[in-house]
């Protein structure tokens, strides 16, 4: 199943990236635990390494297919809001 990050950049710009699934649910809560303390973000894609800079993010999105909203919340930080709708 693909899942797909949305960068938006502090100067308006914006990329997504769809990738597939990384690992298992241990390995994927230990890559946001790592990237949430992280200077840089490194991607590879389409044979080339990208590496952005975490300062020149504004924020990300991270769209996952939904198997179960439990299975979501486990990757994410104990004092993660969950459940949360958006609205303008």
């Amino acid at each position: 199943m693909e899942r797909i990050l949305t960068l938006h950049f502090i100067d308006g710009t914006k990329l997504s990236l769809a990738f597939e699934e990384q690992g298992n649910s241990a390995a994927r809560k230990l890559k946001v635990e790592k990237l949430m303390t992280s200077k840089h973000l490194v991607v590879e894609a389409e044979g080339s390494v990208m590496i952005f800079p975490v300062a020149n993010i504004k924020y990300m999105s991270l769209s996952l297919p939904v198997v179960n909203s439990k299975g979501t919340r486990d990757m994410l930080p104990s004092y993660a809001i969950t459940g949360a709708r958006i609205r303008s």
